[in-house]
């Protein structure tokens, strides 16, 4: 594939997935630690990322990188293996998709934390 278009392929899904969430192009630039001006560039097609930029972009839209490297899921969505907590989960990653990547971090391991504390007094599945 040409990485003319290959620009282009990526960055049409990084602006599909960013108006599914409802997000400005500042909110995910922040949150992928970009420019503004780069984040269009990329939706445009006319730039580049490095790895680097790629993983927090992927976090940012709350996608996996292979989805904005190749496509293929509904709605950049993560498709869950249970189809009954997919709505659920849909839920959490837009959640998270609204918190920096330090943020995110920290939110889940304070779910992680809790989720233990339950599992202990034995109202929650063990982790």
């Amino acid at each position: 594939m040409e990485k003319n278009q290959l620009n282009k392929d990526i960055g049409v899904r990084v602006r599909r997935r960013r108006e599914v969430l409802g997000c400005t192009r500042e909110q995910i630039a922040e949150r992928a630690n970009i420019s503004v001006q780069f984040l269009f560039d990329i939706e445009k097609g006319k730039k580049s990322m490095t790895a680097l930029t790629i993983v927090n972009l992927a976090a940012a839209l709350s996608v996996s990188i292979d989805f904005l490297l190749l496509g293929g899921e509904k709605n950049g969505e993560r498709q869950n293996k249970e189809e009954s907590s997919g709505r659920q989960d849909t839920e959490w990653e837009q959640l998270f998709s609204l918190l920096v990547p330090e943020q995110r971090e920290l939110a889940e391991e304070m779910l992680r934390l809790f989720v233990r504390g339950v599992s202990i007094s034995g109202k929650a599945k063990k982790i």
